[in-house]
């Protein structure tokens, strides 16, 4: 899907690495409270001239991660088409996110429905080809039964902290950079040596 003089090992690890960090700082910035639930990165970035810096977040975080879920799927020469579109869309979901941005919050107006319908499709398309390249993959690797389990650990804490907190900054930040770090992981540690079941 992605070219191979794309997908490098320096520019996957650069790409992950300063979308790790920009996810963490921005969350922060111009006084916000990443805790509220007026202190989600869409609420922060959709006035005073700020969008841009959403849409340099979105482009950053789901690129990549789509990067780096490619580079893992050649890492592991694994080809399936289907994960690959799974990967498109989940690019195209914040694209959608970031179109929606400026919805009135006081009612379920058209915009605010697909703001969060445009949310939830980012997720699931950013989680999927991710999960399920383990699971699919789980009786021809080694450890990617505990890959496998920690997807949906990282799934289960977006969702306690939806649970516990409701919408905010940290429901958003903390579940991608876990998702960041599993991916540096497999790529580019000893953890995620290709060695197939004997």
């Amino acid at each position: 899907m992605i070219p191979e003089k794309i997908l490098k090992k320096p520019f996957c690890i650069i790409t992950l690495c300063a979308a790790f960090v920009y996810g963490l700082v921005l969350p922060f910035c111009w006084g916000n409270d990443p805790t509220s639930e007026f202190g989600t990165l869409s609420l922060l970035c959709e006035s005073g001239g700020r969008q841009i810096w959403f849409w340099i977040w979105g482009i950053l975080s789901s690129g990549s991660i789509v990067l780096n879920t490619q580079y893992m799927y050649r890492k592991f020469e694994s080809r399936n088409r289907f994960l690959d579109v799974l990967c498109i869309l989940g690019f195209i979901g914040i694209i959608c996110v970031a179109l929606t941005l400026g919805h009135p919050i006081d009612s379920w107006n058209p915009k605010r429905i697909l703001h969060w319908v445009a949310t939830g499709f980012y997720i699931a398309c950013t989680i999927a080809p991710i999960a399920l390249f383990f699971i699919i993959n789980i009786k021809k690797f080694r450890r990617f039964g505990i890959f496998t389990i920690c997807s949906f650990l990282i799934l289960a804490t977006f969702l306690l902290l939806f649970g516990i907190m409701g919408k905010s900054a940290i429901m958003e930040m903390v579940p991608l950079a876990m998702f960041e770090i599993l991916l540096f992981d497999v790529n580019f540690t000893p953890a995620g040596k290709p060695i197939a079941k004997q």
